[in-house]
């Protein structure tokens, strides 16, 4: 198949030098380029920072059942951290799916 398409892109003048060196040791900037297409994987920021803050309420949520259990150490019943255990690890779960359709 052809190549009909043109890319450009601006850099500066270190970008460049990199760009050329890597190039050179594998016969062009365009080679190298084509080579990486299958491997580049592009960062979903918006979705990064969803799980981030996913991950930071389940943070919230097991400090709060391990102060709790330190609290009430006497009154502590194993169901009901369990209980809660089981929840943080659903949404665990959820997340780890929710990754997986990335």
């Amino acid at each position: 198949m052809a190549r009909s398409r043109i890319i450009q892109i601006r850099v500066d003048d270190d970008e460049y030098d990199v760009l050329a060196q890597k190039g050179a040791a594998v016969g062009g900037m365009s080679r190298l380029l084509r080579d990486h297409l299958g491997k580049i994987q592009v960062r979903h920021r918006d979705d990064e920072l969803q799980r981030l803050a996913l991950l930071n309420r389940m943070n919230a949520n097991l400090n709060m059942i391990a102060r709790w259990a330190n609290i009430h150490k006497s009154e502590a019943e194993a169901i009901q951290v369990q209980a809660c255990l089981a929840g943080v690890r659903r949404e665990i779960g959820r997340l780890l799916v929710a990754m997986d359709r990335r």
